[in-house]
């Protein structure tokens, strides 16, 4: 047997093998889920602070800082003797605003472009409640940390039994509290203080780009996930982008997106979240087509050679 002939015998076996895999990759192709059960929660981790008096907390359901023992639902307290705090709920108002927990539901997948066009397409998530009380300067403030979501996902339609993880989303926030004041009587976003109740709002910052189309794969098919927040009149929408001024104050060299919070008052974030599908993963196959298309340019080649 010679060289050419080997060398074809093992060609032809290789191309075997990639149609198999190429068969194998289309069976894996799941068809695309159009409803999911969700279960998520979440956690505060890595929690920093300013020097100064008072005591903090870091918890995963609660940052707190300021005067020690108070109570930061308590908004009557004097500057001395009060306290701020954010907490982790499941739910936008009473006791749910405290003490972590699961959020469930369902939630139907987003097909093609656009936002979602009804609330079966946005699932309810959890909440974060900023206690924002009047505090003395001489108390430490929380600069920062890390909020991290965590959410399981089970096929409704077409049903297959079994939560599997998505995607952690692990957002490092930036916290500022600024003065009620402001600077020459001007917020960090150039608007003036008395413009606001009670003040120039404080900051909370993330990175641009970590809550909008996060990626994941399921049964041979890419979605991704939209980290929403709901306003007060129940529509869900991406976290906004922030002004320059409040992306600088924060250390952010580039855009951001993020939250703002009155002062002397008690603001709870609705969280959501929306699932679009993205694309389905045929493309194997193209690969697979294109490589024995190439190694049977490359025998025919190889043989025109060896008979020049």
């Amino acid at each position: 047997m010679d060289n050419l002939e080997i060398i074809n015998k093992k060609l032809k076996l290789v191309a075997t093998m990639l149609l198999c895999l190429l068969v194998t990759v289309t069976a894996h192709a799941g068809v695309i889920v159009t409803e999911w059960n969700f279960d998520t929660w979440a956690e505060f981790s890595a929690g920093t602070f300013t020097g100064g008096a008072g005591t903090t907390t870091d918890s995963i359901y609660e940052l707190s800082w300021g005067a020690d023992g108070a109570d930061y639902t308590d908004d009557s307290l004097g500057a001395g003797s009060s306290r701020s705090a954010i907490t982790i709920g499941d739910g936008p108002s009473g006791d749910d605003r405290f003490g972590g927990g699961h959020a469930t539901g369902s939630v139907d997948t987003i097909i093609g472009a656009g936002p979602p066009s009804s609330l079966d397409e946005i699932g309810i998530g959890i909440s974060t409640t900023h206690w924002n009380n009047t505090l003395s300067g001489s108390f430490a403030s929380l600069t920062g940390g890390t909020l991290t979501d965590y959410l399981t996902l089970e096929a409704l339609v077409p049903y297959t039994a079994g939560f599997h993880p998505a995607p952690t989303v692990a957002i490092d926030f930036k916290f500022q509290e600024t003065p009620n004041s402001g600077s020459a009587g001007l917020c960090l976003d150039g608007s003036t203080a008395a413009s606001h109740t009670g003040g120039c709002p404080d900051i909370f910052g993330f990175e641009a780009d970590l809550t909008v189309g996060i990626p994941f794969l399921y049964d041979g098919n890419w979605y991704g996930i939209d980290v929403l927040v709901f306003d007060e009149f129940g529509g869900a929408a991406p976290i906004a982008a922030l002004n320059s001024g409040y992306c600088e104050a924060l250390g952010f060299e580039g855009a951001c997106s993020g939250l703002v919070t009155p002062e002397k008052e008690h603001t709870t974030f609705q969280f959501g979240f929306d699932i679009r599908h993205i694309r389905s993963v045929p493309e194997p196959n193209s690969i697979a087509l294109l490589a024995m298309a190439m190694i049977v340019f490359g025998a025919k080649k190889y043989r025109f050679n060896l008979k020049k």
